[in-house]
C-alpha cells in the first residue's frame, strides 16, 4: 500500500527538494515506480521499484536517454510529455517500454516538473504497469470473438492472433489431437511450415506431450537442459505449453517459443492458460454445434429412411433401405440379418450387407452363427459391453480377441485411421420388438469419425433399430401374405389345370374310343380277309407252278414272263396279307441282348444298296441293349429303305448311335428330297402313304415295336435337304413277368391290338 498519494509526492518533494534526506526516504519507498530525468531527458535517478519494472540493473540505464526505452509507437508522446513537464506542466500519458527481456510493457506515467529555486530543475515520473489489465481487456475481447466464430480453424486463427498481437509471442502454434498424436493446426512467426506430430504416448517425447498428459503447464526456461524438449525449429532456448482442456477432456496445446532463455514467466502462464481456456470453450462450443447439427441431420435422415421403408413391402428392400440409413448415420460398413424364431439365419436372402464385396459377404455366410451363439452374444455373460441396446466389444481385450479371432471380418482401414476406435473392434445390436421377440441382428463398424461409441452418439441409431425391427417384422407378415395369396391363387390355377386336364383326357378318351372302335373293325376284317385272301393266293400260286413245271421248255418266253409275274403278285399282295394280320395282332417280344452295331450290320446285309448311295455305319459296340432282335432289325430296315427310296438320284445315309441318360439313340440321317410339312404331320398314321404301291402300314408298324420296346421314333426333316429319323430305346427294359411276353404298351397303341 502506498504511504501517500502521487500529487501530495510530487508537491513534497518540489517543496522539500533541498530537504534530501526526505526525498530519499519517499523516493526509495515508494510503492510506485519513481524516476527522474534531467532537462535533456536522461535518467538521473530510479527508485527500486522502477529498476523492477524496467528490468534493467540501475547502472545500466543512469545516464542513459528515456528515448532508448521508449517503444517506437511511444516516443513521439514520451517526448511531448517531457517537454511540458520542462515547460512547467503536469502530464498523464500511456507509453510502451521496452525491458530487458526485450518484451514491450503497457504503462501509465505522470511527469511532473521539479522546482528549485524558483525553476524548473528536472522532471520527476511515476509509472504504473498497466500491462496485465490490457491483456486481460484484450483476452476479453479475443474470447468474445472466439465464441462468435463459425469454424475451427477460424477459432485457431483468432487465438494466434491474441497470441501474437495481445501477449507478444513472436512463434505459437496451436497443436490439437488427432488420434492419438498431437498435429500443428496453425502457426504464426515461422518461416516454414510445421509439419510435426508427436505421439501421445511419449516415443517421442515433447514439452508439448508432457503439458497433454499431465493436463498442467510446461515451462521450460532452458530448452538444452530439459529432458523432454523435441526441437523443431533450430536455436529455439525456452518454451512454454499450455493445455486446452475443457469438461476434463484436453484437446490440445498452446505453445510459444522463443529464442531468448527465460524468455517466459508465471504471468506468461497464467496469461497463456486464460487464453486456453477461451479457446476451449470455442472450440467446446463448435463441437457441440456440430454435434447438434450431426443429430438433427441423423433425425431428419432416420425420417426420411423410415418413410421410404413403409413404401415398400419386400424384405430385402427393406433391409437394404436399413443399411443405407447406417452408412449415412456414419458406419462404413453394417450387416443386416433376419432371424426366425430360434435365431437361426434361414437362407443368404436373409443377410445383407453394407460396404462389402462379394467375397466378404461369402466369408459372413460361411462364418455365420448358430442361433444359440447369438443368444449367448445377447446374454448375462456379454452384459459388461453393454452401451443401451448395443453390445461394444473392443478388441484391446484379450477376451475378445481370442472369442472372435477366426469368425471375424478383418477391417481394411488401420489404426492410424481411427481416434480411439479399434478396426477389428465389434458393435452389434438385436432387432428387438416391444414385446421383446427379436427379428434380427445389426453388426456394424468402421465408424467414418473414427471414435469409440458412446450412450449419446448411438442414442439416434436406438431409436431406429427399434422401427428396423417393426418394419421388418411387419415385411415380414407382408410376405406371408402374399405367399398366402399366391399359394391360394396356384392352386386355384392348379384346380383349373386340373379341371381343363380332365376335360381333355375325356375328349381324348373318346376319341381313343371311337379310334380303337374303328380300328378293332378293321383288324377283325384285316382277318377274314387275311384268311379269306390266303386260300386263292395259295390257288393261284399253286396252279402258276404247275403250268411252270409241266409245260417247262415248251413254253413261249411271253409265257414264262406272266408266270413270273403271277409269282411276283402273289407274293405282293401276301405281304399285304401279313401287313395287315402283323399290325391287328399283339406284338410279344421276344428279348435278347445284343449291340447297335450288331444289329445294324445284319440290316445291311439284308439290302442291295445302289451304287450312286453311300451308306455310313457309325454305330457303336456298346451299349449292351436287350431288345426284340428280329422285330428291330425290321424297323431298322424299314426306315434304311425308305431312306434309300427318297435319294433316286444317290445321296449319303449316316447312321450313328448315342447313349445318353439310360436311353440308346440311333439315327438315321439321309440326304433325300425330304418330307413335306403336311406329310410330316400324317406320317405315322395307319393306312397312309404317298407311295404308288403299298398301304402305309410300314411306319406305323414300326412306331408299335418301338413304342412296346419301352422307346419312342421320332422324325425331322428339311424339304430339298433330307430327313432324320430317331429311334430311342431304353437300355434296360422294364418288363412285366420276364421275357416272352407282352411289354406295357403305350396307351395310345393299346386301341390298336386285335388278335389275328
Amino acid at each position: 500500500m502506498r504511504a501517500i498519494d502521487d500529487k501530495t509526492l510530487v508537491d513534497s518533494l518540489s517543496k522539500n527538494f533541498s530537504l534530501s534526506k526526505a526525498f530519499k526516504f519517499l523516493f526509495e519507498n515508494s510503492s510506485d515506480a519513481i524516476y527522474v530525468l534531467d532537462k535533456n531527458g536522461r535518467f538521473i535517478a530510479a527508485n527500486p521499484k522502477a529498476v523492477e519494472l524496467i528490468g534493467f540493473k540501475l547502472e545500466d540505464f543512469i545516464g542513459k536517454s528515456l528515448k532508448k526505452f521508449v517503444s517506437a509507437e511511444s516516443l513521439p508522446k514520451a517526448v511531448e510529455g517531457f517537454q511540458n513537464a520542462i515547460r512547467g506542466e503536469s502530464i498523464r500519458i500511456e507509453l510502451e517500454l521496452k525491458t530487458s527481456a526485450k518484451k514491450a510493457i503497457s504503462l501509465e506515467a505522470t511527469l511532473s516538473p521539479l522546482i528549485r529555486n524558483g525553476k524548473v530543475a528536472c522532471a520527476l515520473g511515476i509509472m504504473q504497469d498497466t500491462t496485465q489489465s490490457k491483456q486481460l481487456s484484450a483476452l476479453n475481447f479475443y474470447g468474445r470473438k472466439l465464441n462468435s466464430t463459425d469454424s475451427l480453424q477460424e477459432a485457431y486463427e483468432l487465438t494466434l492472433d491474441a497470441m501474437e498481437r495481445t501477449l507478444g509471442f513472436e512463434h505459437a502454434t496451436f497443436m490439437m489431437i488427432d488420434r492419438g498424436k498431437l498435429r500443428v493446426v496453425c502457426q504464426r512467426g515461422y518461416s516454414t511450415l510445421l509439419n510435426l506430430e508427436l505421439p501421445l504416448d511419449g516415443t517421442k517425447k515433447g514439452v508439448t506431450v508432457k503439458a497433454t498428459n499431465t493436463c498442467k503447464p510446461v515451462l521450460v526456461p532452458d530448452t538444452r537442459k530439459d529432458k523432454d524438449y523435441v526441437e523443431g525449429v533450430p536455436g529455439i532456448r525456452s518454451e512454454l505449453a499450455v493445455p486446452v482442456e475443457t469438461e476434463n477432456k484436453i484437446l490440445g496445446v498452446l505453445n510459444v517459443e522463443s529464442r531468448e532463455l527465460g524468455a517466459f514467466d508465471e504471468r506468461d502462464v497464467t496469461l497463456l492458460q486464460i487464453l486456453a481456456s477461451h479457446a476451449a470453450t470455442a472450440i467446446s462450443n463448435l463441437e457441440k454445434q456440430e454435434e447438434i447439427e450431426k443429430r438433427s441431420s441423423q433425425l431428419a435422415s432416420l425420417m426420411r429412411s423410415s418413410a421410404e421403408m413403409i413404401r415398400t413391402t419386400d424384405l430385402r428392400q427393406r433391409l437394404e433401405k436399413i443399411g443405407e440409413a447406417i452408412r449415412e448415420l456414419g458406419w462404413r460398413r453394417a450387416v443386416i440379418y433376419v432371424t426366425d424364431e430360434n435365431m437361426e439365419i434361414e437362407s443368404p436372402e436373409n443377410m445383407v450387407t453394407v460396404g462389402l464385396t462379394d467375397e466378404e459377404r461369402g466369408f459372413l455366410w460361411s462364418k455365420r452363427q448358430p442361433g444359440h451363439v447369438w443368444r449367448e452374444r445377447i446374454g448375462p455373460e456379454y452384459a459388461r459391453f453393454k452401451i443401451g441396446e448395443f453390445y461394444h466389444l473392443p478388441w484391446s481385450d484379450p477376451w475378445v480377441r481370442k472369442t472372435f479371432a477366426e469368425d471375424t471380418l478383418p477391417s481394411k482401414l488401420s489404426s492410424e485411421e481411427m481416434v480411439d476406435w479399434d478396426p477389428q473392434d465389434l458393435l452389434y445390436a438385436p432387432l428387438c420388438l416391444s414385446e421383446g421377440r427379436i427379428v434380427g441382428m445389426l453388426s456394424i463398424d468402421d465408424p467414418v469419425d473414427g471414435r469409440r461409441p458412446t450412450k449419446e452418439s448411438l442414442a439416434p441409431l436406438e431409436l431406429f433399430i427399434n422401427q428396423a425391427a417393426v418394419a421388418v417384422e411387419n415385411a415380414q407378415l407382408f410376405q406371408q401374405l402374399n405367399d398366402a395369396r399366391n399359394q391360394l391363387k396356384e392352386y386355384a390355377n392348379q384346380l383349373e389345370l386340373k379341371v381343363r386336364e380332365r376335360t381333355r383326357e375325356l375328349i381324348e378318351a373318346q376319341d381313343r374310343l371311337l379310334k380303337a372302335e374303328r380300328l378293332a373293325a378293321i383288324g377283325e376284317v384285316a382277318a377274314m380277309v387275311g384268311h379269306d385272301l390266303r386260300n386263292p393266293l395259295t390257288g393261284i400260286s399253286g396252279a402258276a407252278y404247275y403250268l411252270k413245271m409241266k409245260l417247262g421248255s415248251k413254253m413261249s418266253q411271253k409265257a414264262v414272263e406272266m408266270l413270273e409275274l403271277i409269282e411276283k403278285d402273289v407274293e405282293y399282295s401276301n405281304k399285304i396279307v401279313n401287313d395287315l394280320i402283323e399290325y391287328s395282332k399283339e406284338i410279344r417280344l421276344e428279348l435278347t441282348e445284343t449291340t447297335p452295331k450288331l444289329i445294324i450290320k445284319e440290316v445291311l446285309s439284308l439290302i442291295e444298296v445302289h451304287d450312286n448311295i453311300q451308306v455310313f455305319d457309325l454305330t457303336q459296340d456298346e451299349p449292351n441293349i436287350k431288345v426284340d432282335v428280329e422285330k428291330m432289325k425290321r424297323v431298322f430296315l424299314n426306315i434304311i429303305k425308305n431312306a434309300i427310296d427318297a435319294m433316286p438320284e444317290g445321296g449319303e445315309l449316316r447312321i450313328t448311335s448315342n447313349e445318353s441318360q439310360g436311353m440308346l439313340e440311333v439315327s438315321f440321317s439321309d440326304t433325300g428330297t425330304g418330307i413335306q410339312k403336311d406329310v410330316m404331320k400324317k406320317l405315322w398314321t395307319p393306312l397312309f402313304t404317298t407311295k404308288a404301291k403299298g398301304m402305309g402300314l410300314g411306319l406305323s408298324i414300326c412306331r408299335r415295336i418301338v413304342e412296346t420296346h419301352g422307346g419312342k421314333i421320332s422324325a425331322k426333316s428339311t424339304v430339298g435337304k433330307g430327313a432324320t429319323f430317331t429311334v430311342t430305346l431304353p437300355i434296360k427294359p422294364k418288363t412285366e413277368g420276364g421275357e416272352g411276353v407282352w411289354l406295357n404298351m403305350p396307351e395310345s397303341l393299346l386301341s390298336t391290338t386285335t388278335k389275328a
